[in-house]
């Protein structure tokens, strides 16, 4: 059983250096999410590309379903290695991934708080609709919705070892991006440290504040 153990003054630095390396520690979660999305969406497109529905064998297409090729993509979260649908004839190319080109910071913010805050049909949607300009249909926005909460499930209910050196609970205050501005969130996160002083993020809860009964909540 992992053991728990007060903070002290002897851990106040390296507690500190916890919370200001949240992001980074939240950052691969996050490219699991995008990397998702983005591949979803140039599927997407390429459904609209067709003339015909998936699959179907209508003689009115001006081009075929090619599977997939892999292409790097830097963002924000890091370069990542994406599965991006194709056409036989090569004339498809994701609109997605020029048009994040020009506004990846404000899509990769989005991104990013939408797996903080939870993946919500309202903030898929509204990442959609800068992507590609168009109205997005409810099904579409629930489909992505649906595939990228699985992400965000793995992460909350994986099997966690028990060989921990130490576990710390903690609340950490962050700025967010909102329409109306940034504003302040507070979360309650749970690191494991390895008694080589490894350290790993195992859980975060958005909170009102730093109660008993959250801190019991995410230890859980």
């Amino acid at each position: 059983m992992a053991k728990v153990t007060p903070i002290t003054e002897h851990f106040q630095h390296f507690v500190q250096d916890l919370k200001e390396s949240f992001w980074g520690d939240m950052q691969g979660q996050v490219q699991k999410v995008a990397k998702k999305f983005f591949e979803l969406l140039s599927e997407r497109q390429r459904d609209l590309y067709m003339v015909s529905p998936r699959y179907s064998r209508a003689e009115k297409r001006k081009d075929y379903r090619n599977g997939y090729y892999e292409r790097d993509f830097v963002t924000r979260f890091g370069t990542l290695r994406l599965r991006i649908a194709r056409t036989r004839r090569k004339g498809f190319l994701p609109e997605v991934l020029q048009k994040f080109q020009r506004r990846a910071e404000e899509v990769s913010l989005l991104i990013r708080e939408a797996f903080l805050r939870g993946i919500s049909t309202r903030q898929v949607g509204r990442v959609v609709a800068i992507l590609t300009g168009d109205v997005v249909s409810a099904q579409t926005v629930s489909r992505l919705t649906r595939d990228l909460d699985d992400i965000v499930r793995q992460f909350h209910q994986a099997d966690l070892e028990d060989d921990w050196g130490y576990l710390f609970l903690d609340g950490v205050s962050l700025r967010v991006r909102r329409p109306g501005g940034r504003k302040r969130v507070q979360m309650l996160v749970a690191y494991g440290v390895k008694r080589d002083g490894r350290r790993h993020l195992l859980a975060f809860m958005r909170s009102r504040g730093e109660s008993q009964g959250g801190l019991g909540s995410i230890a859980q």
